[in-house]
């Protein structure tokens, strides 16, 4: 009898049980979504997270998208959801590196005497810049250098310069 009494109570406790989430399952919760310049209105099954809401509505995030409030948090009835699309383009310019001028000091050349030893020749430097646009507006005023690769080096002008004073004979007494 004390058994028959335990298996009907545990048997009423999983149909109430069974009742209960039925019936969770059946309420639905409205909410709002705002992407990609338009509204969307739908109904979720409560309990739902920001990503199956997403998701139900057909919207797919990638991966540098935002959400607002975060994917994994829990939905309430009028909640709205913002969707913002985050693209970045990347730039390529070339820099001009100009050469440095060298002078060297030569004894063996007269005052003054210049001579040109190498002729200089300015280098090139390529700076990729990362651009973040969120719907389509750019966020930073400043392109952000990401990358920058030397594709020639600049060779520097060097010129020698005279410094060979004439010789005046000296009388040494003795």
């Amino acid at each position: 009898l004390f058994l028959i009494k335990c298996f009907l109570a545990l048997l009423g406790g999983s149909f109430l049980a069974g009742c209960i989430q039925t019936r969770a399952a059946r309420e639905f919760i409205r909410i709002e979504i705002n992407a990609d310049g338009s509204v969307i209105q739908i109904e979720v099954p409560s309990g739902s997270t920001v990503d199956k809401a997403l998701d139900q509505a057909g919207l797919k995030l990638t991966a540098l998208d935002r959400v607002e409030p975060p994917a994994y948090s829990l939905l309430r009835d009028g909640t709205t959801i913002r969707l913002i699309r985050v693209t970045e383009t990347f730039e390529i310019e070339q820099v001009i590196i100009p050469f440095e001028q060298q002078t060297l000091r030569n004894e063996s050349l007269p005052v003054d005497k210049e001579v040109l030893v190498q002729k200089g020749k300015n280098g090139v430097q390529e700076i990729t810049y990362r651009r973040v646009y969120e719907d389509g507006i750019p966020i930073s005023i400043q392109p952000i250098p990401v990358k920058s690769v030397t594709i020639e080096e600049p060779q520097p002008e060097i010129r020698m310069i005279g410094v060979q004073t004439p010789f005046t004979p000296i009388e040494i007494p003795g």
